[in-house]
């Protein structure tokens, strides 16, 4: 589980976001030599940017196999958050793939502003794809025990279903004493500090 902290601007004002790094770590353990691999396959083969076929070739001329979805049907599951708003990550392009031999991937192929990187494998500790795709939800409790989650970082919901409303969470935001370093998400029921969690 990644924690989930509050970017507080000011009451009413802030969003709920995850450290990018922690998020990663929870889902995959970071391939130096993979990582090593493909930077040197690409500088030798004239690559600068670590395009989807790209990558489809450094795999298939390491494996002489084609690269599939991570359950091994469909293509690179690409994922670009790039001016995607409503998630808990900073700017990240990353692609998601099971290769022959060398397993289920993800690769980070860029970051802040959607600029191409020197590529980054990460071999994947989870099973489910959907793993890799839960960069918006969220779930969060307060110390009176109301449960709340959140699909899409902006809308908060009671766990249960026992009260019906929606609610906005920048609106719940409540910086104390002016201290952004204190910013938290309100209780909608009791007005209690929300501490959230992502999913996964």
């Amino acid at each position: 589980m990644t924690s989930v902290s509050v970017e507080a601007w000011s009451h009413g004002d802030g969003y709920l976001t995850v450290d990018t790094q922690e998020w990663i770590n929870d889902r995959g353990e970071y391939a130096d030599d993979l990582t090593d691999d493909l930077r040197g396959w690409m500088e030798t083969n004239g690559h600068a940017h670590p395009h989807d076929d790209v990558i489809t070739a450094w795999i298939s001329a390491r494996t002489g196999e084609t690269p599939t979805g991570l359950h091994g049907d469909g293509q690179l599951w690409a994922h670009t958050l790039v001016n995607f708003s409503d998630h808990l990550l900073d700017d990240l392009g990353f692609v998601v793939l099971s290769a022959v031999e060398f397993g289920d991937l993800m690769i980070i192929v860029s970051d802040h502003g959607g600029r191409y990187v020197a590529p980054t494998v990460y071999r994947s500790t989870v099973d489910a794809l959907e793993e890799w795709a839960d960069y918006s939800n969220a779930e969060g409790e307060c110390a009176n025990g109301h449960r709340w989650c959140t699909h899409n970082t902006v809308d908060l919901h009671a766990w249960d279903g026992a009260d019906i409303r929606t609610y906005r969470v920048p609106d719940l935001v409540r910086v104390p004493f002016d201290d952004r370093t204190r910013g938290y998400v309100a209780c909608p029921s009791c007005g209690k500090a929300v501490r959230f969690i992502c999913r996964f």
